[in-house]
């Protein structure tokens, strides 16, 4: 990679935007530390139905504060969930140095508000916190040609960085052809093919992000080397011709059901032998951590449909719909590539 300051600490902030709003709402809205403190300890699926939560908006929240050092999680125990002295000390009622209410002074940001209505609907609200007339879908909202261009770019700014690290975590990977699903500008295609010189790419986009990454490509003089295919991943078949299928940054934004189906058509799709690679912020197997990307994930749980997912979670996804020899590399910027391969 070019030597540059590593802007790991930059992400973090933007990424982690929503996640002090998270702990505003557990306690003023929730009072989840004082429950705990006189229910616990308890599986997460009683703590869900007893607080009136939704399963993946609580699954983030307890991530979170088991990052936090809040709770302990135990998943190979129900999932059960205990609180910790930290927890107990100050954010319990009856301690003397409770800090419910200094969290509850904060109760009336939006933000809280919106992930409390979250928390207990499991509906994401609109993306950044627009407001009102906003379209509370924000894949619904790439259709505006206007929003799909900036998305495009913000992605493609992030991948600067990001693509090179992950280029070199397959750099021992024998590819020939590549399919960049669901790929904004292209970016990560272009760092896997710098050093293959033989190799191929496409790019997979719906409209009008497809003329988006069109125009990036033309610029960068890349576009005889990495097409654009227009197609919804979710709606048309994924082409075939291709031994790797890259997902950066994609499955993150979409429920486990969706998630599975995207890898069964990756599956179905790929070239006997050929590789998914799952280019992400991912969750540790134990859902403890790490703290920067449980931050990450309240932001996606939030405005989008899905969450960070635990590296222990894809794994058993893509068992299930066939891969073999799943594993898991870390990149950059709390970054990792999960790799699992179809059988030859």
């Amino acid at each position: 990679m070019i030597d540059v300051p590593d802007p790991t600490v930059l992400y973090r902030v933007r990424d982690g935007v929503y996640a002090g709003d998270l702990l505003i709402a557990a306690v003023a809205e929730l009072d989840l530390f004082t429950w705990l403190a006189a229910h616990g300890p308890v599986p997460a699926a009683e703590l869900c139905a007893k607080l009136g939560l939704a399963e993946r908006p609580a699954d983030v929240l307890l991530t979170y504060c088991a990052a936090l050092g809040l709770v302990e999680r135990d998943l190979d125990a129900d999932d059960r969930i205990e609180l910790t002295d930290l927890g107990r000390a100050h954010l319990a009622a009856g301690s003397p140095y409770d800090l419910r209410a200094y969290y509850g002074s904060l109760a009336e940001r939006p933000a809280a508000r919106e992930l409390a209505h979250v928390l207990r609907t499991g509906t994401s609200a609109a993306w950044a916190s627009a407001g009102a007339g906003a379209d509370q879908d924000w894949s619904g909202r790439l259709d505006d040609p206007a929003f799909a261009e900036r998305i495009t770019a913000a992605m493609d700014a992030r991948g600067a960085f990001l693509a090179p690290a992950l280029a070199a975590a397959v750099g021992d990977l024998e590819i020939a052809a590549l399919l960049d699903v669901a790929g904004s500008s292209g970016v990560y295609a272009a760092a896997v093919l710098a050093d293959r010189g033989a190799a191929r790419a496409a790019v997979f986009e719906r409209e009008p992000v497809d003329a988006a990454a069109r125009t990036l490509l033309r610029a960068r003089g890349l576009a005889e080397r990495i097409d654009v295919i227009t197609g919804d991943m979710f709606t048309d078949p994924l082409p075939t011709g291709f031994d790797a299928h890259l997902y950066s940054h994609v499955l993150h934004d979409w429920d486990a059901p969706r998630v599975e189906r995207l890898m069964a058509a990756s599956f179905a799709a790929l070239a006997p032998g050929g590789w998914l690679l799952d280019h992400d912020t991912h969750i540790d197997a134990d859902k403890r951590g790490p703290l920067p990307v449980a931050e990450y994930s309240v932001l996606l749980m939030h405005s989008t449909p899905g969450k960070c997912w635990s590296v222990r979670e894809l794994a058993e996804m893509a068992e299930r719909v066939g891969f073999v020899d799943v594993e898991h590399r870390p990149t950059a910027g709390d970054r990792g590539v999960l790799l699992a391969r179809k059988p030859a």
